[in-house]
């Protein structure tokens, strides 16, 4: 069962824990027309953008000593990448639970939804 962390749980800590956040790398495995049309804004947030086919080839930029937040449009890509992960020796993989349309609903409605 892949770990699911909601969009709550990442504006906390984007807004009152930054600190933590050099624990973290967030992955966005959407295309990158995906990021272009609707990414989270804040200055806090970084993420590695890798879309969900290349991630079998580009293994070698995720940080297997952080907490793994994969993302994506509304967190079915982002899940089967987060099992992928876990099943190739990545220890702490976490989904975001509803992607970038649940920030968008819950957190900043300004974000588009697609």
């Amino acid at each position: 069962m892949i770990a699911q962390f909601t969009v709550g749980e990442l504006s906390d800590l984007l807004d009152n824990k930054p600190h933590e956040l050099d624990a973290w790398q967030v992955v966005d495995v959407r295309e990158p027309w995906e990021l272009e049309r609707a990414s989270i804004r804040h200055q806090h947030f970084r993420c590695t953008a890798i879309p969900m086919a290349s991630i079998p080839l580009r293994q070698s930029e995720l940080q297997r000593d952080k907490k793994l937040l994969i993302m994506c449009r509304t967190g079915g890509r982002s899940s089967q990448v987060a099992n992928f992960l876990l099943h190739n020796g990545f220890p702490q993989v976490f989904n975001l639970q509803g992607g970038i349309t649940a920030w968008s609903r819950e957190i900043d409605p300004s974000i588009p939804t697609y």
